[in-house]
This record gives C-alpha cells, structure tokens and sequence, in this order.
C-alpha cells in the first residue's frame, strides 16, 4: 500500500459581515472569493488528485465544482463535513451574544472542547461528527491523492488532532480563506505534516482571471 496525501483546502472569501458567527449558513463567496477558489482549484489539480471529498455547503461546493472543471474527479459531499454548527448564535456578533448571553463567550473560549452555544455544538463535537470521513480518507478509500475542501474550523481540528494539540490550541493554526495544508499517512499508521496553509497560489497576479466565474460551477 502507497502513503496517502490528504489536500486539506479551505473555501474562499465569502460576502457576509465581518464578525459575525456564520457557522453552517449556507453564504454566498464574493468575487473575490470566487477568483480564489479558481488558483485554489487548479493548484490542487496540478497536484494530482484521484477524489474530491467536500462539504455541501456552497461555499465549498463551488471550489469542489471549479476542481472538476479544472480536470479534477466528480466531488462526493457530505454534511459530516460542514462548518461547526452555533446554533442560536449563528448570525450575531460578539457584541449581540454578550448582550443576550452574558459571559457565555467567555466560558465558550475557556473550554473550546466541551462547551455548546445554545442549540449549537462544541469543538468536540465536531472533531467527532468530521473524524469519521477523514479517517476514510486517511485509509486510502478514495484513493491515494484526496483533495478535501471544507471550513477553517473543520481543517483547523482535523489538524490539531493528528498533530496531538489540545483543541484549545486551535486558534494558533492559521487557515487563510482557499489556502491549502497537506498530510501525508502512510502504511505503518504514522504520518506527517508535509504543508500548513500553503497560499503561494493566490499570489499569482489576477488579471488573465475572469471576474465573473461560470456560475453553472455551483
């Protein structure tokens, strides 16, 4: 059996207010957004990929469209993959979840791992609900070259988990919108951290890019 490299990618810059908890709303990408998930889609493709495992949510299924027009496979999606879930704190602000939950922020940021919003879930409760199609993954079912787009919080747990980090330390993973990590597994079970968001692809100068991106790759 080969070693299997995972592609971890991130979805693009979305078109929603700045600083406030989205989680799984389903928001659209900007444009820039769009023109990130374009050098996002043919870096991976260049890369060599033999799946394409993503989050349904259309922020992410957009860069997993643009990888299969790029010449990448046919996405297969799954909520298991989605972004945390905060529950009746999806849609505000810091500021509105003090006001209307005082002091649950900062009970939420000193106990990242078990502690729920309202209705939503903890940082181990998504480790648990997104480990499941990783480790499939991780064991070769796609193939040995997966590309596997989701969100900031998905990747940032996935990775500190393989790296042994307590998820309270998760913030201290940097994950760019589009940028790209890579891990690499091998047969005896070990396996290492070959890149960590890598964004050298969105360097490249955007003006033989279309501003407008088919949006049939939704």
């Amino acid at each position: 059996m080969n070693p299997v490299k995972i592609y971890l990618l991130r979805h693009g810059h979305v078109d929603f207010p700045r600083g406030l908890f989205y989680g799984q709303m389903d928001v659209p990408l900007s444009e820039k957004g769009k023109r990130q998930s374009l050098l996002a889609a043919r870096q991976v493709v260049r890369m060599g990929i033999d799946a394409v495992v993503s989050s349904d949510l259309g922020r992410c299924s957009y860069l997993s469209g643009l990888i299969q027009m790029e010449g990448g496979p046919e996405p297969l999606f799954s909520e298991s993959i989605r972004e945390i879930n905060f529950g009746r704190w999806t849609g505000l602000s810091w500021d509105d979840i003090e006001r209307d939950y005082p002091g649950a922020m900062t009970r939420r940021m000193e106990d990242l791992k078990t502690y729920r919003p309202p209705g939503g879930e903890s940082l181990g409760d998504l480790l648990k609900r997104a480990k499941g199609l990783f480790k499939r993954c991780t064991r070769g079912d796609f193939g040995e070259h997966v590309a596997f787009v989701a969100h900031g919080g998905v990747n940032r747990v996935l990775i500190a988990d393989f790296l042994g980090m307590s998820l309270q330390d998760i913030f201290s993973l940097q994950q760019d919108h589009a940028c790209i990590s890579c891990i690499e597994f091998f047969p005896d079970g070990n396996g290492v951290l070959r890149f960590l968001n890598m964004t050298a692809h969105l360097d490249q100068a955007l003006s033989g890019l279309p501003q407008q991106i088919d949006p049939t790759a939704t």
